[in-house]
């Protein structure tokens, strides 16, 4: 864990200076779906322009866990969330056009320049910057046909999508940092 740390801290300066704020080693990433929760941590590490994303979760007292490994094309121009099921041991490299749990660094500018942003074919307004995590602003997002909301964390360089609700696939989730 502390190399990943380390990874993730020197990225971060190296790329935006003293004043980036930093996303923790590990997250928890707390599902609901169909009445039932379930907690994965994940971690996220640069790797060149590309990023990686480690998940597990223990289930019947063993350990499962596997990658997804976003393209440097997904990363900055990703129009799609993936809700692609984790499988133990399984390491996906996503499709060019997909991200996993955050939003494409183009449509985060999109959205931060216009206050709104194209994903998933679908048109999110963004509606307030209330709530905050990591000392960031959460930007709070609403599909505009269906009422999916988003809580997208204000980082350029990683904008995860901090908090899912009404999601029309019922996946639902909320981010909270491993204390």
């Amino acid at each position: 864990m502390t190399k990943r740390l380390f990874t993730l801290l020197t990225f971060a300066l190296l790329t935006f200076g003293a004043a980036a704020q930093t996303v923790p080693d590990t997250l928890l990433f707390v599902f609901k779906l169909h009445g039932q929760t379930r907690r994965f941590e994940m971690s996220f590490e640069q790797r060149q322009d590309s990023i990686r994303l480690t998940w597990g979760i223990e289930r019947k007292l063993k350990w499962l866990s596997g990658t997804y490994t976003m393209t440097p094309e997904g990363v900055e121009n990703g129009t799609s969330l993936s809700f692609l099921q984790p499988e133990d041991k399984r390491h996906v490299v996503m499709p060019t056009a997909e991200t996993v749990y955050l939003i494409g660094r183009k449509a985060y500018r999109t959205l931060k320049a216009t206050r709104r942003m194209a994903y998933n074919q679908t048109t999110y307004r963004l509606l307030d910057t209330d709530r905050e995590a990591l000392g960031r602003p959460l930007l709070h997002v609403r599909d505009e046909a269906e009422g999916e909301e988003m809580w997208i964390l204000d980082n350029p360089a990683l904008p995860l999508v901090w908090q899912m609700k009404n999601n029309p696939l019922e996946i639902n989730w909320t981010v909270q940092t491993m204390e």
